[in-house]
């Protein structure tokens, strides 16, 4: 997948790398509108928590007189008249179709559809956005998870639900690549090592706003509605913003690579009157320029390489099914399920501003290794703690936590692969790991199917073999970027 040739690209005479190194007004302008639009477009992903809740029900008993009465148990099946209970939620995904008993498993299906499309959207919107330009395709991935969104809320029947819910992942897996593409390109390289952690922040910002909105509307179909209206508005963003020059720059457009710089020493105050020049002397030294053609297969020959592969293959994998299958696994535990949602955004808030921290500190090897080994462990005291302990709060607090160390090694586990491929093959094998990252959350919701002690057991032992096998990866940090196949080889 080609959406991050040139992120990292590190050339000294790369006149928008230089002019990049420093933050200025208008950087603060594109991180704000970034960071804003993480916010709904999180939602979006994390929204199956209020449109599919914990929800009771009792079914009504059949026959004439008293037994009419009589109320069984609850959650029997089979049950052609179900009472919700619905002191909580007026309306959900279950009460709105039905859905109990054999019906169940729907829910589980519709998720995966929302991931299935987040999976297919990263890999359209990336070539899109290689071809049309980021700025482009971010605009397009808002307003396409805005339709999407909406027409969810409409949904006359499960059919509908699930192709909806998939376009409405499409849009959402665009959003990511689009918005952190472009975050990327505008950052140099002296700020990207703490930019891509605070990139995190705004999801944990929309995870806390989530129990918030949800707490507000107890309608999950209303909640839906108000959740995809704010999309559209970064639908203007191409209006207002200017395309990555970056990008502009690689795909040799010239003239409209000076105008977007012109235009943001415009907004700073600053003119550059040497940026025409710097760029016709940088395209003036890479013409002709040739780079040997080396495929992702290329990287099977050398065994470090291989084994570097198959390990963060494993990592993405995990990270993506551990942070998004916990966050669900805690709003379907015992408890109130806006305080649940609301004490795992907070806990994850702190664990965010560590890892910028951290990632600036200590090693990427020792830093996935300890956030693994914990999200693990404390999912295990999770497990352990009776579900029926009273009181309720620290089996919650416990899978919070662990919850935090998922999301921690999310923060770090992109970064070290960043760092362990070399640039020859880097864009191709981050294409591959984020596939395995949206496979990871597409199996979690098959996973939350399970009982709650197994699936608590699964998500431990996943990132507890994960912990393990970090120790296989070597160290990156302060060291210079491979740059061919070779380079890792020899160290």
């Amino acid at each position: 997948m080609s959406i991050f040739r040139y992120i990292f690209r590190t050339a000294a005479s790369n006149p928008i790398e230089a002019r990049f190194n420093v933050i200025t007004r208008y950087h603060c302008l594109i991180y704000f509108v970034v960071f804003l639009s993480k916010i709904p477009a999180i939602w979006h992903i994390l929204n199956l928590m209020i449109l599919n809740p914990p929800i009771t029900y009792t079914c009504g008993g059949g026959g004439g007189g008293t037994d009419r009465l009589r109320l069984v148990s609850k959650e029997e099946c089979p049950c052609t008249s179900p009472t919700w209970d619905r002191s909580v939620f007026s309306e959900t995904v279950q009460t709105k179709f039905g859905l109990i008993c054999d019906r169940k498993k729907e829910i589980s299906l519709s998720e995966t559809c929302a991931y299935g499309g987040m999976l297919v959207g990263a890999f359209l919107f990336g070539l899109l956005s290689d071809r049309f330009g980021r700025l482009i395709m971010f605009s397009i991935s808002f307003v396409l998870t805005g339709i999407a969104g909406v027409a969810v809320s409409q949904s006359p029947n499960m059919k509908a639900f699930y192709a909806f819910r998939f376009f409405e992942g499409l849009g959402a897996g665009g959003t990511i690549v689009t918005s952190f593409v472009l975050l990327i390109e505008y950052t140099g390289m002296k700020y990207r090592e703490t930019v891509t952690a605070v990139y995190h922040l705004p999801v944990n910002l929309s995870h806390l706003l989530l129990a918030g909105v949800s707490y507000g509307l107890r309608n999950a179909f209303d909640f839906q509605l108000a959740v995809s209206v704010p999309m559209f508005l970064f639908g203007f963003a191409v209006f207002f913003l200017n395309e990555s020059p970056l990008w502009l720059l690689t795909r040799k457009y010239k003239s409209r690579t000076v105008k977007a710089m012109q235009s943001i020493a415009k907004f700073n105050k600053k003119p550059d009157t040497a940026i025409s020049g710097d760029i016709d002397a940088y395209y003036y030294s890479t013409q002709g320029a040739q780079q040997e053609k080396i495929q992702l297969y290329h990287i099977f020959k050398y065994r470090r390489h291989t084994l570097n592969l198959f390990i963060m293959a494993y990592m993405y994998l995990v990270c993506g099914m551990g942070y998004y299958g916990v966050s669900q696994y805690i709003s379907k535990m015992s408890g109130k399920i806006h305080v649940n949602i609301a004490i795992s955004a907070i806990l994850v808030m702190p664990g965010t501003l560590l890892s910028v921290y951290l990632l600036n500190k200590i090693g990427r090897k020792p830093f996935l290794f300890s956030t693994n080994l914990l999200a693990g462990a404390f999912m295990l005291i999770t497990v352990i703690v009776p579900s029926n302990c009273d009181p309720t709060w620290p089996r919650v607090l416990f899978a919070c936590i662990s919850n935090c160390f998922f999301f921690m090694s999310f923060i770090v586990v992109f970064l070290y692969g960043v760092e362990l491929f070399p640039t020859q093959i880097r864009n191709s094998a981050l294409g591959v790991l984020s596939v395995l990252s949206r496979a990871g959350m597409m199996i979690a919701p098959q996973i939350n199917i399970l009982n709650p002690i197994v699936a608590g057991y699964v998500f431990a032992v996943l990132a507890l073999l994960g912990s393990l096998l970090v120790i296989c990866l070597p160290e990156t940090k302060n060291k210079e970027l491979p740059s061919t196949l070779k380079d890792q080889e020899r160290r």
